[in-house]
């Protein structure tokens, strides 16, 4: 009967680690798709050596096909039909065309060398074939100067990085405490029995493997359940080649909870050793548990108190996080332009930028969000608002789509606190193509969010994190080229302030400006452009956060179950060593609340106290969540303390204790 609920509950710790060990198999897939047998990845810069483009192309693919490497080049898609990127074959035999995740978001799609006809070699190469010659063509290429950098796959390496992240930590302390509750359960299963063994002259190793090896069983019977479940799961709705990584991804989480558990329960079990005193004087066996049952009942308390507020805190961020999400989505067609240059190159570029704007501008292919936070130094005298936003109407547009029509409504300039006018004053006469222009800045709309409808604007000089406001006052530029200079547009075009639309009709502009890779050759700079979808890196981020939210919430669960079990054999051993006392006062018709008070007050207090320092010192903003669980954790002590004292009053009377 206990060995089945240790039984379950292993199994539902262990389903969490399953998830998180899917989480792991789908970040190590996005580095080392599985789907094409990629076995490592080699990161190529041709920017020192004197090798000439067609050169680089040609050694790369008469070297692959020898040593049947499997090369495929990773590169922006140029059809701009919404993927991020696509996998150039370098030679074309047994590839498929295209392929899926492991996570199931879209597929890859790997196309013909041709496509690499205006590329430079630079950039990331995936091994996908035979490795054995993977180190003659690194050293051939290293002796050539170029500069390579290899890696190979390892689900260990992303195990590695998942658990060092905060949110998923989380899940990894909350197994080790629930699987301690385990052992204390088990070990307060079994005092009675080891007591009676150590009276008969039992050899104590032969004690310690026994009471360990049946714990291990319950556990490695749960474990092995839960990978054939989940592997098999993985194998029928994600692929069997994923089986393999996703296996050693949970059999090492797994192992690493088992390993921790027996030797938890070892020093549990030789700190609460028997001894010969206890059994003369015919004290309870579980008594030598009490000191171990107080630890982890308070650790347990501690964690679950401190684990609330961050769990509460980002599953009420989950409803912004879909719609970051969505949003990202949205600007999926919409593409950055990446500087591959040093200063000097990127200000002799300035005016060919300037000019690439201006052409994009009037087919109405770019977008501006430039946003001022509070961190980056808004005037004291900002009135209601959080954040100031230079857009232009293209981004309206973009980021209102299926949005309520008035998703915006204009602000009277009356309104508008002076310190804001002051400051957009300042940088339009700092920034403007022609220092401060009434004219233009008659111009300028001023616009705020309706009631009730959060805009997305982009973080000024990182325009990859959106910041969702309903609090920030839009200022609308008729022309992002009149409104800024050709070095502002410089600098607002690398950091992703101002996007364009589409590869294709971008790679565009860059030819037609003389900024694609040939031409840049030809006027003697070496760095070049690149071109690079925006939404990627915004809905990978927002997945991740996801998954953390969802393993938060499992890892608050099974701390509150480890709290719970503590408390309850806590309260039990108690119940037990105080029988003697307990027993009479029952029968002398005392109540239960009087019998009790003691015990639980002092345990409320405590409890009450630790909460509190858990509050002064962490300062959670979701406050309400902290207190409901510390009620919680407060109910659960006297419930547990009435539970255990009737059950012994009732083993005392059937004479079982």
């Amino acid at each position: 009967m206990y060995k089945r609920i240790i039984v379950v509950v292993a199994s539902a710790l262990f389903a969490l680690l399953a998830l998180l060990a899917a989480i792991i198999t789908g970040l190590y897939d996005r580095d080392f798709p599985q789907a094409i047998h990629t076995g490592s990845r080699i990161s190529l810069d041709f920017s020192e050596s004197n090798i000439s483009i067609t050169k680089a192309f040609d050694t790369l693919e008469k070297l692959d096909a020898r040593w049947g490497l499997g090369l495929v080049k990773v590169a922006p898609d140029l059809k701009g039909d919404g993927d991020a990127q696509i996998f150039v074959a370098l030679n074309n035999e047994g590839f498929p065309k295209e392929f899926t995740w492991f996570g199931g978001e879209g597929t890859g799609k790997i196309v013909g060398k041709e496509r690499l006809a205006t590329s430079y070699p630079d950039g990331l190469y995936l091994v996908t074939g035979k490795e054995t010659h993977l180190n003659e063509l690194v050293n051939s290429l290293k002796q050539s100067g170029v500069k390579v950098s290899r890696t190979d796959a390892s689900i260990f390496r992303s195990l590695e990085f998942v658990v060092r992240e905060r949110g998923f930590a989380a899940a990894v302390v909350a197994a080790f405490a629930l699987i301690a509750a385990l052992a204390l359960f088990w070990l307060s299963l079994r005092a009675r029995g080891r007591a009676l063994r150590v009276l008969g002259g039992c050899p104590t190793v032969q004690i310690q493997m026994q009471d360990l090896s049946g714990f291990g069983g319950a556990l490695l019977l749960a474990a092995l359940v839960v990978a054939m479940v989940s592997a098999g799961y993985v194998g029928i709705f994600h692929g069997w080649m994923y089986v393999g990584a996703f296996l050693k991804a949970l059999v090492s989480l797994q192992v690493a909870i088992i390993g921790v558990s027996l030797f938890v329960a070892f020093v549990m079990s030789a700190s609460a050793w028997p001894s010969a005193t206890m059994l003369a004087t015919r004290q309870p066996a579980v008594k030598s548990l009490r000191v171990a049952a107080i630890v982890i009942q308070v650790l347990t308390f501690l964690l679950v108190v401190a684990a609330t507020g961050p769990a509460w805190s980002t599953y009420k961020h989950s409803s912004a996080m879909a719609a970051e999400m969505a949003q990202w989505k949205q600007l999926a067609d919409q593409v950055a332009i990446v500087f591959a240059t040093d200063v000097d190159e990127m200000d002799r570029l300035e005016p060919q930028i300037g000019k690439l704007v201006k052409e994009a501008e009037s087919r109405d292919k770019v977008a501006l969000s430039y946003t001022f936070t509070k961190e980056m130094g808004l005037p004291a005298d900002s009135g209601k608002y959080s954040a100031v936003s230079f857009v232009n109407q293209r981004w309206l547009d973009l980021v209102t789509k299926g949005a309520p029509q008035s998703a915006v409504k204009p602000v009277p300039y009356r309104s508008i606190p002076k310190g804001l006018i002051q400051m957009v004053r300042e940088e339009t006469k700092l920034l403007s193509r022609h220092g401060f222009s009434r004219e233009l800045f008659a111009q300028l709309q001023f616009m705020q969010p309706v009631k009730g409808f959060q805009l997305p604007v982009a973080q000024g000089g990182g325009g990859q994190s959106l910041h969702f406001a309903d609090d920030v006052l839009v200022v609308v530029v008729p022309s992002i080229y009149d409104a800024f200079n050709d070095s502002t547009l410089t600098s607002m075009a690398s950091t992703s302030n101002i996007v364009f639309t589409g590869v294709a009709a971008t790679q565009q502009l860059l030819k037609n400006h003389g900024l694609d890779v040939r031409a840049l050759r030809e006027h003697g700079i070496h760095g070049e452009l690149h071109i690079a979808y925006i939404a990627e890196d915004g809905i990978l981020q927002a997945q991740f956060a996801a998954n953390v939210v969802r393993l938060q919430s499992f890892a608050l669960i099974a701390l509150v179950v480890a709290f719970t079990v503590a408390t309850v054999i806590s309260a039990l051993i108690t119940a037990i060593l105080r029988a003697k006392h307990d027993f009479p006062l029952r029968l002398a018709g005392q109540s239960w609340a009087r019998i009790l008070w003691n015990r639980v007050v002092k345990e409320l207090l405590i409890g009450t106290g630790l909460a509190g320092i858990v509050v002064m010192l962490q300062r959670p903003d979701a406050m309400e969540a902290v207190l409901v669980i510390a009620v919680y954790g407060l109910l659960v002590v006297p419930l547990s303390h009435l539970f255990a004292t009737r059950y012994c009053f009732n083993g005392v009377i059937r004479r079982r204790i």
